[in-house]
């Protein structure tokens, strides 16, 4: 059975009810769970440069200083993703903090085409997200400069910021995108309902099954309530 623009618009107009009511309280389900039940998360970043020592006298030889800090970027970083790196910096942190806790806090990322790359800390409070990433911008000059006794160091060129708002959960992003989900679903559920409804709904319909014209049709009157017929006085006959 194909549905035509008009039928499509009958069966929205028939459900509009159950397809309101359906995204509503899936939309507003989900923005009181994640209000409720979903602890925020606040993220700190720290940006980290790797400086080469030996500038070049002419510009080939800054391109190649520039290539080559480029490539280190990639070592420095899995270098500083070790249990190694994370133990120092869990010394500078109290006694709850380890290695595998750090690991699952933070994350390193290249910042394409430069010679810098993040470090981002995330926890559910703000100061311990700061606190966090303060410890890693400490720890990771030092454990580059015991690793590498090349001509690369490394830099904070951005220090940690206090978050002032949590980076997750987005309760309007997750109700919107349940609202428009629960409103699919239902429009799902209305089009194979009506799609299984053996009754014919519409003049049309009759045409295409029995393939011959439609001579005439009885209007669907309104039903007398029953109810106040009955209220009605009743007139005594004269004498």
């Amino acid at each position: 059975m194909e549905f035509s623009f008009k039928d499509i618009l009958q069966i929205v107009r028939k459900n509009i009810l159950f397809i309101l009511i359906v995204s509503i309280v899936a939309g507003a389900g989900t923005f009181a769970c994640t209000k409720l039940f979903i602890k925020p998360t606040y993220t700190s970043t720290v940006k980290l440069y790797v400086n080469t020592t030996n500038s070049g006298k002419t510009s080939y030889e800054d391109l190649n200083s520039h290539n080559y800090a480029q490539k280190m970027v990639a070592t420095y970083i899995e270098i500083l993703d070790t249990n190694h790196f994370y133990s120092k910096v869990a010394m500078s942190l109290p006694d709850r903090y380890n290695e595998a806790f750090l690991k699952k806090s933070i994350s390193f990322s290249e910042v394409t085409d430069t010679e810098v790359f993040s470090a981002t800390a995330t926890a559910n409070d703000p100061i311990e997200a700061k606190t966090i990433a303060d410890a890693v911008a400490k720890a990771a000059p030092a454990t580059i400069k015991e690793q590498f006794e090349g001509n690369a160091s490394l830099k904070i060129v951005d220090e940690a910021q206090l978050p002032k708002n949590p980076t997750s959960p987005n309760p309007v992003r997750n109700a919107v995108i349940a609202f428009l989900g629960g409103m699919l679903l239902s429009l799902i559920i209305a089009f194979v309902r009506d799609y299984f409804d053996v009754k014919i709904k519409y003049d049309d319909e009759l045409t295409v099954l029995c393939g011959l014209p439609l001579l005439a049709a009885i209007p669907e009157f309104a039903k007398t309530n029953e109810s106040q017929v009955k209220k009605q006085p009743q007139k005594k006959e004269a004498k």
